[in-house]
């Protein structure tokens, strides 16, 4: 603008300078040619939302300002979403920690059942001697025996039930033992296994939910980029949008 102002000024002092001078009139300039409807005006400079040179028609004020409203939509559903992964992210990594203490937490546990079956295999052979011992006591009582050797045989039968007796009794106390002494564990360690799963299985949901509205946005923002962001428009629109116009 400064440099019009002093072109003008300029010949303003040139035609002051001539004034009294005899000089053949000028033939009135030609009238400029109007622009065609949808022409751009030779000092309208045009600008593309997507920064590129654009394609495709040239967008009119109704269509940029539907554009820049998308436009700014599309910028604050981003920022939601983007806010919204954080807690997401560090909630998995709460839940990959929480499952890291909890197989720690289920080591004495396998030790137990280890124990157990343990346990288990000596209760089936106690089981199987004490059936074996059952029977012959059965067949000595049919048979009805007498004398010295029916009576040593009465004794090693009720020696050997007495140690199968107590061999019940030892068995019976280690299973009331690992029973009781670790039903506490056992119970605390199913409490948070179970809270975990609930956990898992509630951030499964809501990261699903969170993937889909991601990729809806995604699928939003192709869609502006290919009908606006790829359009070009007349920097003047934009700047009477600004004021409300």
């Amino acid at each position: 603008m400064k440099v019009k102002h002093l072109l003008s000024a300029g010949l303003w002092l040139a035609a002051f300078s001539m004034a009294g001078a005899q000089t053949p009139a000028k033939p009135a300039p030609k009238p400029a040619a109007k622009p065609a409807a949808g022409a751009v005006a030779a000092d309208s400079k045009t600008l593309s939302l997507g920064g590129g040179s654009g394609g495709g028609a040239l967008l009119t004020r109704d269509e940029l300002r539907a554009c820049l409203k998308q436009q700014e939509s599309l910028r604050v559903r981003l920022k939601e979403i983007e806010t919204q992964r954080a807690p997401l992210d560090a909630e998995k990594q709460a839940i990959a920690t929480e499952q890291q203490a909890l197989r720690e937490a289920g080591a004495p546990i396998d030790d137990l059942k280890v124990q157990a079956d343990a346990l288990s295999a000596r209760t089936k052979a106690f089981n199987e001697r004490a059936a074996d011992l059952t029977a012959r006591v059965t067949a000595f009582n049919e048979a009805n025996r007498t004398g010295l050797q029916a009576e040593r045989q009465r004794r090693a039968l009720d020696k050997e039930r007495e140690e199968i007796d107590a061999q019940g009794a030892a068995l019976e106390a280690e299973r009331t033992r690992l029973v009781s002494s670790n039903q506490d564990m056992l119970t605390s360690y199913n409490a948070r296994a179970t809270a975990l799963d609930s956990r898992v299985n509630n951030w499964n949901q809501r990261n699903a939910q969170w993937n889909e509205a991601s990729s809806a946005l995604q699928g939003e923002r192709e869609k502006w980029v290919s009908s606006c962001g790829d359009r070009r428009y007349r920097e003047d629109d934009e700047l009477a949008i600004k004021r409300g116009q």
